[in-house]
């Protein structure tokens, strides 16, 4: 019989009884009595950087904006919106007057702004003048050509 006290031919203690066998290769695990690994203490990090406040820039001052190219905008607005009634056609007209006269006056006045409402105001206008052109002629051209065909039949009747 062997000594259990004595190392084996490599120099290796034999296991404990009880306990499982240890495998070369693989670790070894911590028996059940030994205390959980200690941690580092946490490290401690710098305190943040202070920045310099942010400077204060001068805003530059708003140009005023021309009345009449308001006025364009808010006309040709009208007139798209509303095309049922006899309201688009009056709108439009002013519309075109008004932005005309706008880009006129911020031509002449050089801090004067809106030029961008007076040509949406003029694209408007003359857009739905267009349409109203359109819609009156091909409503006369109807009359005209389907009226004279009825004309007689109606008359007859």
């Amino acid at each position: 019989m062997s000594d259990p006290r004595i190392s084996g031919p490599s120099g290796e203690q034999p296991p404990a009884a009880g306990s499982p066998p240890a495998y070369p290769g693989f670790p070894q695990s911590p028996p059940a009595h030994a205390a959980p690994p200690q941690y580092a203490a946490p490290q401690q990090y710098a305190a943040p950087q202070q920045y310099a406040a942010p400077q204060q820039y001068a805003a530059a001052p708003a140009r005023p904006t021309s009345g009449l190219a308001v006025a364009a905008l808010v006309c040709g607005i009208a007139g798209v919106v509303l095309f049922w009634a006899l309201l688009p056609m009056l709108a439009s007209i002013a519309a075109v007057i008004t932005g005309h006269m706008a880009l006129g006056q911020i031509r002449r006045t050089p801090g004067l702004g809106g030029r961008g409402m007076a040509i949406a105001g003029l694209v408007m206008g003359y857009l739905m003048i267009g349409v109203l052109v359109f819609t009156i002629v091909s409503t006369i051209i109807g009359l005209v050509v389907f009226g004279a065909f009825t004309l007689p039949f109606v008359v007859a009747s």
